[in-house]
């Protein structure tokens, strides 16, 4: 008897130090009832690569989130938000609703010099100027809403989704050139970088330009690695379908109309508008990412 409790008294120190590692484990994984917020970390390390290298243009841009449709020759994908932002509320230990929002709105204005052709005409060796001008808009969103399902009991958790999708993109061209049109100066100079005649017709306001919708489906495979209390490193792909829908383009221009002797500004359809229908592997949300629990 006095054996087993020397035995029993050398066994407790054991037995109580593995039953605190395992719940140290179980710690670091999140629970039913736990809200999170994932950020895509890829803009993070081409920071830290520029930082150590002097170089302003390292890109891992592969690797990062939205836009899904980025390298493809039909879509203008520099419309699409770079990073996303993924949101998660556990409804159980396994099971999560999650969605995921990429934002981008961008306001540019472009402008060059060039001759102004009214103080030209009393003296053709001046260097006087007038400015044009370009207001380009851009903006661009994508979301997703679905559940995931995860698997694994120690700091190595396999992610499993599924969801919808929808996103747009679009933008807007607006002119503003120095000299003005007149009947005596039908084809005023403007700035080569901005813009260009085309049948003695110039560009005053590019409309329905790039306006491109996406709707579908996606899954997506992944692992998270709590490198910390709630707190995880994650990579991810996702398999997406969706259907795109591409708006009608207008240009609006102004010109000389020999026929009625008169400057018009008229608007001409440019495209009639597209309709693609696209399934693959890509990156939504994020395909290295770091998410909070809490």
């Amino acid at each position: 008897m006095k054996k087993l409790l020397i035995i029993i008294a050398c066994l407790l120190p054991l037995i109580g130090a593995n039953a605190q590692k395992t719940k140290c484990e179980k710690d670091y994984l999140p629970k039913q009832g736990d809200w999170a917020v994932g950020i895509d970390v890829v803009p993070v390390l081409k920071y830290i690569g520029n930082a150590f290298n002097g170089n302003t243009d390292n890109s891992i841009d592969h690797l990062g989130g939205t836009p899904f449709t980025k390298g493809s020759n039909y879509f203008n994908s520099d419309l699409m938000p770079d990073v996303s932002i993924t949101g998660k509320y556990l409804l159980t230990d396994e099971w999560a609703l999650r969605a995921n929002l990429g934002l981008m709105i961008r306001s540019e204005y472009w402008r060059e010099y060039t001759p102004d052709d009214k103080a030209a005409i009393g003296n053709p060796f001046g260097d006087e100027k007038v400015i044009d001008k370009v207001h380009a808009s851009r903006s661009g969103m994508s979301l997703s809403m679905g559940a995931e399902y995860r698997r694994g009991s120690r700091r190595v958790q396999g992610v499993f989704g599924a969801g919808v999708l929808f996103a747009f993109q679009q933008s807007k061209n607006k002119y503003e050139w120095g000299n003005e049109m007149t009947l005596t100066n039908q084809l005023p100079s403007i700035s080569p970088e901005l813009g260009k005649y085309n049948n003695g017709y110039r560009p005053l306001e590019n409309f329905g330009d790039a306006s491109t919708f996406y709707t579908g489906l996606t899954g997506s495979v992944g692992i998270e690695w709590f490198v910390a209390p709630k707190i995880s490193l994650g990579a991810e792909v996702n398999l997406t379908a969706y259907y795109v829908f591409q708006s009608q383009q207008y240009i609006k221009s102004e010109g000389y109309n020999a026929a009625m002797n008169k400057i018009e500004e008229r608007t001409d359809l440019k495209s009639p508008g597209d309709r693609f229908f696209v399934l693959g592997t890509e990156s939504l949300g994020g395909s290295l990412n770091m998410t909070f629990y809490f």
